[in-house]
């Protein structure tokens, strides 16, 4: 398939309201970020709410373009009344999808085959982070005063990861891209990113898995990074996905259509001046203040849907590992609708 054709991106709705018109609105002139007490954000009209939308989100960055969406009234200027709820952990975001608390959610590829395998088929609607391999860092860190330096060194060495999720795929693929034999690549389960973070710095693992912000916070407090997922092969894709029979109601995909709108308007304003925006980390993603005086924030992606070539290599992974038994491809799990919308490059 071709490259996206960013023209097609910004959020206006034709007619009824049942597609994007993908073509000629500019977004606000607003450029800069609100503190995080701020509610408006340079939308001079705001509609009526005709929709609520309920969306779960874990405390990380990815979820930045949709709480700038929030705080800058944009989703309410399209005329949708969105609720983000933030979730401690995968497990309580997916139980309350499935139990219809939600409606969609902030996601990763193996949480949404993973729910589509369960019997509760999903799609993704567009990525939140992760078009590039620089988007969204993901790493591996050594206890403070470690001597290993290299992923070589911890071959059988038992690192500090969730099993059957985004973050074990990573941490397996950098080690085999490393050299390191699968047979020598051993973990340890700790499901929850804090507890593995204090195990890491308490010297009780010798290497974690980590996201960030943890992986900076380690970084800061005399852990070392050894490798990360920055360079190279794209190994992890942050997605908004919603349930599959929420998504053939054809009201709800007019509301996504504008929810996905809306977050284009939000990433061409973070993406104008990322740094601005630190005051959210803290506040939404629960950021250390002293991590985010420091950190660099992402550039974010305009919507889109995930590579083929990214998540092939995932579901290759998943088969090996005996997680994926059903024949779930790339195709089942992408939302045929912005597949036709546009062009995600191959």
């Amino acid at each position: 398939m071709k490259r996206i054709n960013r023209t097609a991106l910004i959020g206006c709705l034709v007619a009824a309201g049942m597609v994007l018109a993908l073509a000629g609105c500019k977004p606000p002139a607003t450029a800069t970020g609100p503190t995080p007490t701020a509610t408006t954000g340079g939308n001079n009209t705001t509609a009526t709410p005709t929709a609520t939308i309920r969306i779960g989100t874990l405390p990380t960055e990815d979820a930045l373009a949709l709480w700038v969406a929030d705080h800058t009234d944009r989703f309410k200027a399209a005329g949708i009344d969105v609720t983000i709820t933030t979730f401690a952990s995968a497990r309580e975001r997916d139980a309350a999808l499935t139990a219809g608390a939600i409606d969609g959610e902030m996601s990763d590829m193996v949480s949404a085959t993973l729910l589509r395998q369960g019997g509760f088929p999903v799609r993704v609607t567009t990525l939140l982070l992760g078009a590039t391999p620089a988007q969204g860092r993901f790493g591996i860190a050594v206890k403070p005063g470690s001597k290993v330096t290299s992923l070589k060194q911890l071959a059988n060495v038992p690192i500090g990861t969730s099993s059957a999720t985004i973050q074990e795929y990573v941490l397996g693929s950098l080690m085999k891209t490393a050299g390191v034999p699968e047979a020598q690549i051993k973990t340890q389960e700790v499901a929850a990113v804090p507890a593995r973070f204090q195990l890491l710095m308490s010297g009780k693992l010798e290497a974690a898995a980590l996201p960030e912000p943890f992986l900076s916070l380690a970084q800061s407090q005399g852990a070392h990074v050894i490798a990360d997922d920055t360079k190279g092969a794209n190994l992890s894709q942050t997605v908004l996905l919603f349930g599959e029979k929420y998504l053939n109601v054809p009201a709800n995909t007019t509301s996504v259509f504008k929810v996905l709108g809306a977050i284009d308007q939000a990433v061409q304003v973070i993406d104008q001046n990322p740094n601005v925006w630190r005051g959210l980390l803290v506040t939404d993603a629960r950021f250390p203040a002293s991590v985010a005086k420091t950190y660099m924030v992402n550039q974010y992606p305009r919507p889109q849907l995930p590579r083929k070539a990214d998540v092939d290599p995932l579901l290759a992974w998943m088969r090996a590992k005996g997680l994926l038994k059903s024949k779930i491809t790339y195709g089942d799990l992408m939302w045929s609708r912005m597949a036709a919308t546009v062009q995600s490059p191959q």
